[in-house]
């Protein structure tokens, strides 16, 4: 069920006849530049532990990280997608701008 719902997602994504392999869906794909190479800032990456997308989320910044790219990724447990914008004042919603702040002032 999940990964019918996923390739749905996808579909609503990407350029009409774009597949998996699409840059934006597969940053690291057959048609993706080479990231080896490329200088990137410092990537926050955050995650709810219940988002559908989480475990190509972890993929993405464990990759990244393999490329010895600088990546701060946080993964909030128990959360789905968009945990922190569906109740802004909660206290989760305040640590996500905790971490979001501790990113900002650790790369300035």
């Amino acid at each position: 069920m999940v990964d019918r719902i996923t390739r749905w997602f996808w579909r609503l994504s990407l350029p009409i006849g774009a597949t998996a392999d699409h840059p934006l869906a597969n940053p690291f794909g057959p048609l993706s530049p080479k990231v080896e190479p490329m200088k990137i800032d410092p990537l926050l990456v955050i995650v709810g532990g219940n988002e559908l997308l989480k475990d190509r989320v972890e993929d993405y910044a464990n990759k990244l990280k393999e490329l010895n790219k600088d990546i701060h990724y946080f993964e909030f447990e128990g959360m789905q997608h968009g945990f922190f914008t569906n109740d802004p004042f909660s206290q989760v919603s305040n640590l996500v701008l905790q971490e979001i702040n501790y990113f900002m002032c650790r790369i300035s």
